[in-house]
Order: C-alpha cells, then sequence, then structure tokens
C-alpha cells in the first residue's frame, strides 16, 4: 500500500533552476517522440540522450532519464492525441538514485544542477506512522510561497478483522449521504454556500475584466478548500463508527446521463468520488475497508422482503407493493446496500480465510477484480426482478 507525505520547503536557487530545465527537457522528448512517432523509451534514448547532455553539460544524467520517462508517460495518458507540454515550474519527479529522503531524522537529500545538495525537513508528528515504511519517489513543484514535497511511502496496513459490521451508504443530492444506522447528511448548508458562490461567478463572469477574474479564480480556489474540508470532516466521522466496513454504489459514470440543466448541475457539483478516496483512505489506515456494490435496483428493492420493483419509491418515500413496508427511500436504500455489502464480505471472507498484513479481503482486487452474485429475494415469484451484484474491493 503507497500513501503520500506532503510537505513545503524553501525556494532554493538551485532547485528552481533544476525544475525549470527538467521541464525544458520534457518538452523537448515530447517533441522528438512525436516527431519519431514512437513511444519507446529505448529509442528516445538513443535519439536524444547524446544530445541532451551537450546541451545540458550540468544536468545529471539521471534527470534526464526522469525527464524521458516523464514524457513518454505523459503521451501515453493522452494516447498521442495532442502535443502536451509542461509549464517551467511544473512538478518533477525524483527517482531513488536522484533522491533520499529520512522521514525520521527529517532530511532530504536532492540531486540538482550544483551537485548532491542536503535540506532540513520538517516533518510533523502525524506522519510519524510512516517512518518505517520505504520510500518509493518525490515529486517537487512549486508554489506561491514554497517548494511543495510530496514523498510517495510503501508499507503495510494494520490487518484486516474478520468479525466485522457493513455500514450502508447511500449517496445523492437532496441528502448528501444517509447511512443504514439512520444517520441522515442533510446539504442544506453546502447547497446554500455554493449557490452563494455561483451567483458571484455570475456577476463576475459578466464583467469579464482582468480583476473580475482574479477574483473568480481566488473564489474556485475557496469553493475547493470548502469541499475539500467538507468530504475529510464526513469521512473522518463516519470511518471512526463501530463498523468494520462501509458499503458504498459504484457511481462510475453518473454524469453521463442528460436529466436537465439544473439536476444536472446540481449532480456535478458534488464531489461523490473525492469523498470515496477520503472515506477509503481513512478506513485502510486503520484495518477497515470499503467496498463497491452494483447500484441498479437498490432504491426499488424493499429492505425487508427483497421485492423489487419501480412503483415502490415515489420520490423521497419509499413504499414496498408486497408487504406494505414504509421508509425513506434514501434510508432504505442505504440498507439494501449494506445488506450486498455484508454478503458480499462474507463470501470474500471464506474465499480469503487466512489474513495477513497486506492481503486479505483488501487484496482481492488484484486476483478476482470483478465477481457477480445472484440473490433472489423472494424465490418462485414471477413478478420479482433477479438482482445481479457487482462488487469492487478496494485497497
Amino acid at each position: 500500500m503507497q500513501r503520500a507525505i506532503s510537505l513545503q520547503i524553501n525556494k532554493y536557487p538551485e532547485i528552481l533552476k533544476t525544475i525549470t530545465q527538467y521541464n525544458k527537457i520534457v518538452n523537448e522528448h515530447i517533441t522528438k517522440s512525436f516527431e519519431l512517432k514512437t513511444n519507446s523509451k529505448n529509442k528516445l534514448h538513443k535519439a536524444l540522450y547524446r544530445e541532451t547532455r551537450n546541451k545540458y553539460p550540468n544536468f545529471p544524467s539521471a534527470l534526464i532519464q526522469c525527464a524521458r520517462d516523464n514524457a513518454i508517460e505523459m503521451l501515453n495518458g493522452n494516447k498521442y492525441k495532442k502535443h502536451t507540454q509542461k509549464r517551467n515550474d511544473s512538478s518533477i519527479r525524483f527517482d531513488l538514485r536522484t533522491a533520499k529522503v529520512f522521514l525520521k531524522s527529517g532530511q532530504l537529500q536532492l540531486t540538482t544542477i550544483e551537485g548532491r545538495k542536503k535540506y532540513k525537513l520538517n516533518i510533523p508528528n502525524y506522519f510519524a506512522k510512516y517512518f518505517k515504511w520505504k520510500v518509493k519517489a518525490v515529486t517537487l513543484g512549486v508554489n506561491k510561497k514554497r517548494l511543495k514535497l510530496k514523498v510517495i511511502v510503501e508499507g503495510n496496513l494494520p490487518k484486516q478483522a474478520i468479525n466485522q459490521e457493513v455500514l450502508g451508504i447511500d449517496l445523492g443530492i437532496n441528502n448528501f449521504a444517509v447511512l443504514s444506522n439512520k444517520t441522515f447528511i442533510k446539504p442544506k448548508h453546502i447547497r446554500n454556500i455554493k449557490r452563494r458562490y455561483a451567483y458571484l461567478r455570475k456577476g463576475l463572469q459578466s464583467l469579464g475584466t482582468r480583476s473580475a477574474k482574479r477574483k473568480l479564480k481566488s473564489l474556485s480556489g475557496r469553493e475547493r478548500r470548502f469541499m475539500r474540508d467538507f468530504n475529510h470532516c464526513l469521512s473522518k466521522r463516519i470511518v471512526s463508527m463501530n463498523y468494520g466496513s462501509f458499503a458504498l454504489e459504484g457511481l462510475k459514470g453518473i454524469r453521463n446521463g442528460r436529466k436537465g440543466k439544473v439536476f444536472n448541475r446540481m449532480r456535478s457539483n458534488w464531489a461523490y468520488f473525492q469523498f470515496r478516496q477520503f472515506l477509503t483512505y481513512k478506513a485502510e489506515d486503520i484495518g477497515k475497508s470499503v467496498v463497491l456494490i452494483d447500484p441498479r435496483y437498490t432504491s426499488q428493492r424493499c429492505s425487508k422482503c427483497g421485492f423489487a420493483d419501480k412503483s415502490n419509491r415515489n420520490k423521497g418515500a419509499f413504499h414496498c407493493t408486497t408487504c406494505s413496508f414504509h421508509n425513506s427511500s434514501d434510508l432504505n436504500a442505504s440498507i439494501n446496500i449494506s445488506q450486498i455489502g455484508k454478503i458480499l464480505f462474507e463470501q470474500a471472507v471464506v474465499n480469503h480465510p487466512i489474513v495477513t498484513t497486506n492481503e486479505g479481503v483488501s487484496s482481492l482486487h488484484s486476483d478476482t477484480p470483478e465477481f457477480s452474485h445472484k440473490l433472489h429475494p423472494l424465490e418462485g415469484s414471477s413478478c420479482h426482478k433477479r438482482l445481479s451484484i457487482a462488487a469492487l474491493w478496494y485497497s
């Protein structure tokens, strides 16, 4: 398992020069790769390495190789559809040859255009749990006042607990999240803040002046930080609950459908994926797991008798036409998600009875990334739908 440790260091001149030259070399490799029409690192190395060494004699050869790899990966990322270029102040990547981080003592060694340099790091106590983990890579970028240092570390997480209760989480618009333990996360204050930002953006965009554009940029960052803080607080609150696993719907492609201008704007304003990322890594840090389930029929299926039909739900109210069960539609969906997650978790424990530090339930995706389980709510009834449940386990 990998984690990223974000730190800051002062803007040393030799580092800034190294960043600028590194990005220029990346852009030259991108241009050459387009000319040769190749994504082979070996061919690109033979075509450009000697020329680059002659042009930048003081630039370390190991960083030239990092720049070459970075250029190829950038082009592979957009499938060679466009000739991308890096800014001079874009972040750069160091490997284990060009950077060495001593987390416990707070020291950093970097290869720069002026040779190998040592720097002092101020590492918060929060990251002490990663001191024994292995450093895999280092990235360095330019901030307004300081340099952003990101250290990628790899290590083992706490053991997965086998005896676990599963908490179902239904994400939505009217209620940002409804938990199967009858907890409702209502987004009224968030919606009001977003509405205020939307009103300000509309007025500033109509002006179109340079000062208005500067204000728009600052507003964008402020709103983004607000939502990030909200997702951090909510995910931390949920993870601290007395549950061993958390089940959510896999909402991939949720923005593809068109439901109208207002609804599309409301749906696009929610950072569901960011919330899921925060929930996943916070849960894994304390030995818990997150499971994604197929969202089909979770809102139509009765959590009491299992009957699934579109007529069961009427906006925010759920009324089962078979057993007359009444409930909130979002709460009923979260209970269904919890039930499905529990079935999948029990099946995973049976398939993987021996749980080690970095294996078990959370490593199921490496062997069997997707599996389906047929659930028949009431057997023998022709009007009942067969629910197909697919899950992805994330480690």
